[in-house]
């Protein structure tokens, strides 16, 4: 299934190359940061029993889930990030459920002080997530600049 799938997007690949959208497709190997693979969800080859996940060809393999999995499972996708960790993201058909109508409207102030303020009062307070994120990216750009380029180290 992983084979077909990949199969699948190098054929999309060269489609986009000859109508002229996309340039030519270069060959990914294994010292590419990003390690991922598809596969498709078969005669249940893809199912979640517990905090573990089945997956073809690997079996039972143990995970973090982070929210419910609600309705059919069309296809897993696998990604090893460069310092080693792997994440799956598992693609899912469910039922749109529509939200009812209300007649009540409502404005919205965001500013800079406080979040939000909507039209009725409420206020929100600003929680600076961007200055404790900024903080930190500072932070790991400074251990960054230390690491050799394109090193195993670096891509981490």
């Amino acid at each position: 299934m992983a084979l077909q799938s990949t199969l699948k997007k190098l054929t999309d690949a060269f489609s986009r190359f000859f109508k002229k959208q996309n340039d030519i497709p270069r060959f990914k190997s294994k010292k590419n940061k990003i390690q991922s693979y598809t596969t498709k969800q078969t005669n249940g080859n893809i199912s979640i029993v517990g905090n573990k996940m089945k997956l073809p060809k690997l079996g039972l393999v143990r995970f973090a889930k982070s929210r419910e999995v609600e309705g059919r499972i069309l296809n897993a996708t696998i990604r090893r990030n460069p310092s080693g960790k792997y994440f799956v993201s598992i693609l899912v058909e469910t039922e749109v459920q529509e939200m009812p109508k209300t007649e009540s409207t409502c404005g919205i102030d965001v500013g800079l002080k406080d979040f939000a303020i909507l039209s009725d009062g409420t206020t929100y307070k600003n929680h600076k997530f961007f200055r404790t994120l900024e903080e930190k990216l500072a932070r790991a750009q400074c251990i960054l600049s230390r690491r050799k380029k394109s090193s195993s180290n670096w891509n981490k």
